[in-house]
């Protein structure tokens, strides 16, 4: 049995890794690059009419991005995937197949079974175990453990003959570190009464770093968001499939649905615009000066979030949504995985794009 890196290692975004044995055959996550350019998975159109499923780990585009180009050109297998994350995404392919909450371990052939697990990066984000030909892999997805709202379904004591685990953070502390690292830098931004601006994408980390920022700053910093991630509160708030038990406790009240415009002094807001993509959030933080705009994720090659950095007009500040090298490590010693190979993480490429295992 053989695996293809099809994109996700060494490179920006476009994760997507290709499995084919004797028998079977298939495809995990298919996603674009996130570099400006939409590149697709360098799949070759046999792969592609070969794959029996496609396993998707979530919504974000660097996993998803390329299924609508894998249907065009010829797949046409199941796509399984969790109910958030079919919520989440805009091409919704006519043949998936719903993950049951219920049913964490499926049969899909009698040689071919698929264990899944919550992964703590954001709802509807699912780890895989899979058991094919008597060969057993792994896949990590976008992995999270100790996130401050979602739950993950922590691997430990797991035996795969092949594992592709998250490496995205070339660094060796760890993810309660990274957290302390963003309340300083908030605070800072903070310091004189100033107001804070948190650029986030729709789904993800910005209902975690609210959770954080309600439980360090309380009343005094009130903490506003957009629409889109306001919406994501009231839906998830009180689910506990993917939300700690604790978060389900909390009033629907602790945030506040924010117009996009209104500013004051001190207070916290999220907008839903990472990368600063649209002009009306430009001209907002060009209207107030004195507000500190804070980046917590990667910044990519579209959008405008890279030049307000790299004029020092915003700051960075690092939210742990993915592993650390050091947790990678971790995750690799909590289990009996001989054959790693970390995704994720742009600096680091494999010899090789073929793995046989």
């Amino acid at each position: 049995m053989q695996l293809f890196v099809a994109g996700g290692c060494g490179d920006e975004g476009r994760n997507c890794f290709y499995v084919e044995g004797d028998r079977h055959a298939f495809i995990v996550d298919a996603g674009t690059s996130t570099d400006g350019l939409d590149r697709v998975p360098d799949l070759m159109p046999e792969q592609i009419h070969k794959a029996e499923y496609l396993f998707i780990t979530h919504s974000h585009r660097d996993h998803t991005g390329a299924i609508e180009y894998l249907v065009k050109k010829g797949f046409n297998g199941p796509v399984l995937m969790s109910n958030q994350t079919y919520r989440q995404i805009h091409y919704k392919p006519w043949n998936t197949m719903i993950l049951d909450s219920t049913a964490p371990e499926l049969e899909l052939e009698p040689d071919f079974t698929v264990k899944w697990g919550r992964t703590g990066h954001c709802a509807g984000a699912v780890w895989f175990k899979i058991e094919v030909e008597g060969r057993s892999l792994f896949f990590s997805g976008d992995y999270r453990e100790n996130d401050t709202f979602y739950r993950c379904d922590a691997v430990r004591g797991m035996h795969a003959d092949m594992a592709v685990i998250d490496a995205a953070y070339s660094r060796r502390d760890r993810g309660s570190d990274l957290r302390k690292q963003v309340l300083e830098k908030a605070a800072a931004l903070m310091e004189k009464g100033a107001p804070l601006l948190m650029p986030v994408p729709h789904y993800g980390r910005g209902l975690s770093m609210g959770i954080l920022f309600h439980k360090t700053f309380g009343e005094e910093h009130p903490i506003h968001m957009s629409p889109k991630l306001y919406e994501e509160w009231l839906r998830l708030g009180h689910r506990k499939y993917f939300v700690h038990d604790e978060i389900t406790e909390l009033p629907f009240s602790i945030f506040n649905l924010w117009d996009n415009q209104t500013i004051e002094k001190g207070h916290i807001y999220f907008l839903t615009d990472a990368q600063l993509s649209r002009a009306s959030s430009r001209e907002l933080i060009m209207a107030h000066p004195d507000m500190g705009v804070l980046l917590t994720g990667s910044i990519h090659g579209y959008g405008k979030a890279k030049c307000f950095f790299e004029s020092g007009r915003a700051k960075f500040a690092l939210w742990p949504n993915h592993l650390t090298w050091q947790e990678m490590e971790d995750l690799r010693a909590a289990n009996d995985m001989p054959l790693v190979v970390p995704f994720h993480n742009k600096k680091v490429k494999p010899e090789n794009d073929t793995f046989v295992f």
